[in-house]
C-alpha cells in the first residue's frame, strides 16, 4: 500500500478502497512525503498513517507498525521523517 503526504499532512492512500483496507494486516506500507517534512520520528508517521486507515475501519485499531526502512533526520525543529516503509503487524490475534 503506498500512502501520501504533502507537506507533512497527510493526503491518502493510492487506490484506498474497502479491499485495501481489509489487506493492512501484514502488509507492507509506503509512505512518502513531498514539500515540507513530516514532524516526528519515523514511528509518529507510521502511527498517523495506520490512525488515517483506522478512521476507514475501526477493525484495525490493534495494529502496530514494524519499521523496515526511513529516510529523516533531527534539525532545529526537532525530528523529521520524509519516507517510511512498515509493516503493521497485530501483536495479539486480531
Amino acid at each position: 500500500m503506498r500512502v501520501k503526504f504533502l507537506n507533512g499532512s497527510y493526503i491518502g492512500a493510492c487506490g484506498l478502497s474497502s479491499i485495501d483496507v481489509e489487506q493492512v494486516r501484514n502488509a507492507i506500507v509506503v509512505a512518502t512525503n513531498e514539500g515540507s517534512p513530516f514532524r516526528g520520528k519515523p514511528r509518529d508517521m507510521a502511527d498517523d498513517v495506520l490512525a488515517h486507515i483506522h478512521n476507514k475501519s475501526s477493525l484495525y485499531i490493534g495494529f502496530m507498525p514494524v519499521i523496515y526502512e526511513s529516510i529523516g533526520g533531527i534539525d532545529k525543529q526537532g525530528y523529521y521523517t520524509t519516507d517510511v516503509v512498515f509493516q503493521a503487524v497485530c501483536p495479539f490475534s486480531c
